[in-house]
């Protein structure tokens, strides 16, 4: 039997770790709610002060709790390093979704694990409409076909879907995707090999590669649209595609490099919201 997504027990999830993308958070948290106001949340907001390991302050609905990444972030906050700094909390991401993976009992009573992944800076305009087989080992997330400056395809990480049991082969590929991306943040390269690193090791390749080694399995490998589901901002327009379902609002373009931290982007967010109000 087939069912859209909006129709099944989930749980949302995201962090912002630096204050530029808290902010985002608090602009993406209204457009979860608007669309699908029966999902529990859980967000983190980091990083908490005065603690040793880099903390992010965890909100369940039923109250709050710090998590503490198993190693240490080391940023340098300077010109050089800055692009390894981001590299290192866009690492993050899969413990992240490991850590509510494994609390996501508490929150449904499913008895399959779903949990979708947005970005902050993500913009719903609708509720999301993946048909899909509620019993199957799924993940699911839009996919970059490649193009000349990006040949290599790949799953984008700014929204992810994962269904499975405890202890299928989702949860498997959960776990591993962790436990790799930690093993990136304290091997990352020096400042001059950050780039070609990122493109090869970055949180999203590591992913794409677990899924097509697992691609003989029972998993379920869903590739969306990526206009529809990762609409970024056109060069021309500033907006995203009218299309899209899910706004990507490109926080990368001003946080990677220490040069961009002036940029006047993204757009405030009674513009953005505009925008989606004549996109609906």
């Amino acid at each position: 039997m087939i069912s859209r997504i909006d129709k099944l027990p989930a749980v949302l999830t995201s962090y912002g770790y630096r204050s530029e993308y808290v902010r985002e958070l608090e602009g993406m948290i209204p457009t979860v709610r608007e669309h699908h106001p029966d999902w529990p949340i859980v967000v983190g907001r980091g990083p908490v002060s005065g603690l040793e390991m880099p903390t992010l302050e965890v909100e369940f609905p039923s109250g709050n709790c710090h998590w503490s990444l198993p190693v240490p972030l080391n940023l340098e906050e300077n010109r050089e390093a800055s692009e390894r700094d981001w590299a290192k909390i866009a690492l993050m991401k899969p413990w992240w979704i490991a850590e509510v993976w494994h609390n996501l009992k508490k929150l449904t009573q499913s008895p399959r694990n779903r949990l979708i992944w947005l970005d902050a800076d993500s913009r719903l305009n609708g509720p999301l409409d993946i048909e899909l087989d509620p019993d199957a080992e799924i993940v699911a997330g839009p996919w970059w076909a490649g193009q000349d400056w990006l040949p290599e395809e790949h799953i984008c990480g700014g929204f992810l879907f994962f269904q499975g049991r405890s202890g299928g082969i989702v949860e498997t590929i959960i776990s591993q995707w962790s436990q790799q991306c930690i093993s990136y943040i304290q091997n990352l390269p020096p400042p001059h090999l950050v780039g070609r690193a990122r493109l090869r090791d970055d949180d999203q390749k590591v992913l794409t590669d677990l899924l097509k080694r697992n691609a003989s399995s029972h998993l379920l490998w869903l590739k969306l649209d990526f206009e529809k589901y990762c609409g970024v901002p056109d060069d021309d327009t500033g907006f995203p595609p009218e299309k899209s379902l899910i706004d990507q609002w490109m926080m990368n373009e001003k946080m990677r490099l220490p040069q961009h931290r002036d940029l006047n982007w993204p757009p405030p967010e009674e513009a953005r919201r505009r925008h989606i109000k004549d996109s609906v």
